[in-house]
């Protein structure tokens, strides 16, 4: 295609605003547009216009799936519909069993990270099908000869990393990818949490300095880290601790006020709303969602009375807090452990998802997106496992 006929400027804008399916068949049009999809500068405007979508991920004997689904809301909030994108089988072994299952640790910029039972961790990208294997952790909580110490610790050698607690994945604004792995031990009286992280294009662990924490009530694994603009968050023993991606620092964070507090009815899930980091909790007196900006303030109020009246019972379990449309602020939730459905925290409507779903699954955002893995030059140790994704 000659140059004159269309400027390359105008093909970027196009061509950047397409699905990835659509942008991948255009790489056989010419070596032109092969050429200009490949460019760093276009995977980054791409990825900016990238239209979100949903990923469930769970586990069903013997297998493990991840379903990627673009996510598009009805006029009248009372529907929200998934278009299928991909459906993943993912397979950690020839012989799956519990000892392998698997959990997902997140996603950042189209990089989906996974890891197992076994602390084996994968990083891949499902659009262009490129995977990673990070190197394996050395260690009691980390080697096969103690993997039952994930469940609750191996107590054979003192102030060992007793049991993994928790992953997250995210980015700095340095550009670099890690992934993160805090890990407990006992050091009485206090809880110590260890830090591990991995940069994508090294070949280690690093161990950062110990971290005690108190009030820790011994849970046996927390939910994985809410990444948020180079910050990664938990709530560890009621408080919210913050892990700078820059900095590699791990500290104490301040909380809204009053809603973690000792209230034994009280129960929070931190999420990311409008691009920033979110908390929902809920007692018996009704929801709160909080959304932090400079401070925390709060961002909405349900009382119990004005709840819906699926919400009333006990039955059900947070999954995901999202942005949904017009400015609304969605909660996805499982009922009775088999049903994912979605609430619209400002309309108080539940929108049908029309989906199953059991007592593993787990839900992140994800932004397809054409950013490849072998710029990480990685030097994975494979440790003998085989890995497939079978799409």
């Amino acid at each position: 295609m000659e140059d004159d006929v269309i400027p390359e400027n105008l093909i970027l804008e196009v061509l950047s605003r397409l699905p990835v399916k659509t942008i991948i068949r255009c790489k056989f049009v010419c070596k032109k547009w092969r050429d200009l999809v490949s460019d760093s500068y276009f995977v980054h405007l791409h990825l900016s216009r990238s239209p979100p979508c949903l990923m469930f991920h769970q586990y069903d004997f013997p297998s493990s799936i991840l379903e990627l689904a673009e996510v598009e809301y009805e006029v009248d909030y009372h529907r929200l519909t998934l278009h299928h994108v991909k459906t993943l089988n993912l397979h950690l072994s020839a012989d799956p069993g519990p000892r392998e299952w698997i959990s997902l640790v997140g996603s950042v910029n189209g990089l989906i990270c996974l890891r197992s039972v076994r602390d084996s961790t994968y990083v891949f990208n499902p659009v262009v099908e490129e995977y990673m294997i990070l190197p394996l952790l050395q260690g009691c909580a980390g080697s096969l000869g103690c993997w039952a110490s994930t469940l609750g610790g191996c107590g054979r050698i003192s102030g060992c990393c007793a049991r993994t607690l928790s992953y997250a994945f995210g980015v700095s604004k340095a550009g670099e990818y890690k992934v993160i792995r805090l890990c407990c031990g006992w050091a009485e009286p206090q809880f110590t949490v260890k830090i591990e992280v991995c940069t994508l294009g090294t070949d280690e662990w690093r161990s950062l300095r110990p971290t005690h924490i108190v009030n820790f009530k011994k849970e046996l694994e927390l939910e994985s880290g809410v990444f948020v603009n180079s910050h990664v968050y938990w709530i560890i023993g009621g408080q919210i601790y913050n892990f700078d991606l820059d900095t590699e620092t791990f500290e104490l964070t301040s909380s809204p006020p009053g809603a973690l507090g000792d209230d034994q009815e009280s129960m929070q899930m931190l999420g990311v709303l409008k691009g920033s980091l979110s908390l929902f909790s809920w007692t018996s007196s009704g929801f709160n969602v909080w959304v932090m900006k400079e401070s925390w303030y709060k961002a909405i109020t349900v009382i119990q009375e004005n709840v819906n009246p699926v919400l009333q019972s006990l039955e059900w379990k947070p999954v995901l807090l999202i942005d949904g449309s017009e400015g609304t602020s969605v909660l996805i939730f499982l009922q009775k452990g088999t049903t994912l459905l979605a609430y619209c925290l400002n309309t108080n409507k539940i929108l049908d998802l029309d989906l199953q779903g059991n007592f593993w699954t787990v839900m992140s955002s994800y932004h397809p997106s054409l950013v490849r893995l072998q710029n990480f030059e990685v030097r994975a140790k494979v440790g003998g496992q085989q890995v497939s994704f079978h799409i």
